[in-house]
């Protein structure tokens, strides 16, 4: 049995209409965000998923935005715990799925892992879950889901870390790119390969806006991601509900950019933010978020990346280019 997920189906696809109101947004923002790679998702009542897009295919640093990669991965690792349990485990839990797993772990780590050493590869699963015999379920440990809770929800780096280092280097990259959210040939898509500075030697690839980095995404993977979130379809109904709150508490905790801007017609309510510096010395934004327009209360799934940012109002010119481009924009 495999540890990774089947690939993912691509939800979303380019709709002519939007990308017309996006470039027009674009043309008519004062100081217009030209750097920073833009997804915008409308859920539309059909049940398709169109979208417009600028710089999309890039690989950019974003920070602790990539923490979303850590919360993903793990709850694809506690489903397939369960899918091998399911049957019913003689002896050590942790133990059988340890040897049914780890070796599965080691012989498809991407290229960028060839080297790296088991303590940094492979998760420590008696570190992440707990297992109870009466339901034959593996479950989150209180002390990961505290931490994940943290580093989603808190943003905190420390927590974040010690999630990354349980569910090891090994486990993240491979779940990202078996489930297509991640090109192990072209090194583009959501890479998390780093604890944010607790210890483990972060592995890094090449980005767009900074130096090799162990934090980087393109805006359509992550754009990917959150759709098939949002509508349930990333890995089970239980587990993609869990996610969407711990995006929804970081919004109650004010961890959010774009509605930062008061003026703007809608309303954040699921968020993962990113900010941290590049190396020409000033700091990047990044979010992925869902949102809801005021009036209509149709949602959107919008992603941006690499908007410098030094106060509040620099993001305003991101925030009002998704404002001008959903209000202009008619459901299909």
């Amino acid at each position: 049995m495999t540890p990774f997920p089947n690939a993912k189906d691509d939800p979303i696809v380019h709709d002519e209409a939007l990308q017309a109101a996006l470039d027009g947004a674009m043309a008519s923002t004062p100081n217009p965000p030209n750097g920073a790679p833009i997804v915008i998702v409308s859920i539309n009542p059909d049940g398709t998923r169109s979208y417009a897009g600028r710089l999309e295919y890039i690989e950019c640093y974003s920070a602790s935005l990539l923490k979303v990669a850590a919360m993903y991965a793990a709850f694809e690792l506690r489903k397939a715990c369960n899918d091998l349990v399911a049957g019913g485990v003689a002896g050590d839990v942790f133990q059988t799925v340890s040897s049914s797993f780890d070796d599965v772990i080691r012989a498809n780590r991407l290229p960028k892992l060839a080297d790296l050493d088991d303590l940094h590869l492979l998760p420590k699963y008696n570190q992440i879950f707990t297992y109870d015999p009466a339901s034959n379920t593996v479950n989150f440990s209180q002390a990961f889901w505290d931490d994940l809770f943290s580093a989603i929800a808190d943003g905190n780096n420390a927590a974040a870390g010690r999630c990354i280092q349980r569910l090891g280097f090994g486990y993240i990259t491979t779940a990202a790119s078996e489930a297509n959210f991640f090109d192990a040939d072209t090194n583009l898509g959501m890479w998390l390969c780093g604890d944010f500075g607790l210890g483990y030697p972060p592995q890094r690839i090449s980005c767009s806006n900074d130096g090799p980095t162990a934090q980087g995404a393109t805006a359509y993977q992550m754009a990917k991601l959150f759709t098939l979130l949002l509508d349930a379809q990333l890995v089970d109904p239980a587990s993609d509900a869990a996610m969407l709150n711990l995006l929804q508490q970081a919004v109650v905790r004010l961890h959010l950019f774009l509605n930062r801007d008061t003026t703007v017609q809608y309303v954040t309510t699921h968020s993962k933010i990113g900010l941290g510096p590049v190396n020409a010395g000033f700091a990047v934004a990044s979010e992925a978020l869902i949102i809801q327009e005021n009036t209509t209360q149709r949602q959107f799934v919008v992603v941006f990346q690499n908007q410098p940012f030094a106060t509040d109002p620099s993001v305003f010119p991101v925030a009002r280019v998704v404002d001008a481009t959903i209000a202009s924009y008619l459901f299909p």
